[in-house]
C-alpha cells in the first residue's frame, strides 16, 4: 500500500514537472499553481480509472482526449475566456508532452 502511494506521488510530481516545464515560457500569473491545480483534479481520476479498468488502449485514448479539454476548461476558469486559444494550446501541449514522456518511460 505504501509503495503504491509513493509510486503515485512520484508519477504525479514527474507529470507536474514535465507539464510545467513544457509551458513555462507562457507568461501567466501563478502558472505553476494552475498546472498543479489542473493536474490534481484530472490525474487522480485518470489513475483511478486505470486501476479500475486496466490499461485498455481505448480507455487511455478516451482519457487522453478528454483530459486536455477538461484542463483547458479549468484553465479558462482560472484565466478567463479571453485567452481561450492560448489556453487550449497550453493544455494540448502539456498533455502531448506528458503522454509522450510516459510512453518513453513505460
Amino acid at each position: 500500500m505504501m509503495s503504491a502511494l509513493l509510486y503515485y506521488l512520484a508519477w504525479e510530481w514527474i507529470n507536474i514537472a514535465i507539464e510545467y516545464t513544457t509551458v513555462a515560457w507562457v507568461r501567466l500569473p501563478k502558472l505553476f499553481l494552475a498546472v498543479v491545480g489542473v493536474n490534481l483534479i484530472t490525474h487522480p481520476i485518470f489513475m483511478v480509472l486505470l486501476g479500475q479498468f486496466g490499461h485498455d488502449p481505448l480507455l487511455i485514448l478516451g482519457c487522453e482526449i478528454v483530459i486536455p479539454v477538461v484542463e483547458w476548461l479549468l484553465l479558462m476558469v482560472a484565466y478567463g475566456r479571453a485567452r481561450w486559444r492560448m489556453l487550449l494550446g497550453v493544455s494540448f501541449l502539456m498533455n502531448v508532452v506528458s503522454y509522450t514522456t510516459g510512453l518513453l518511460i513505460d
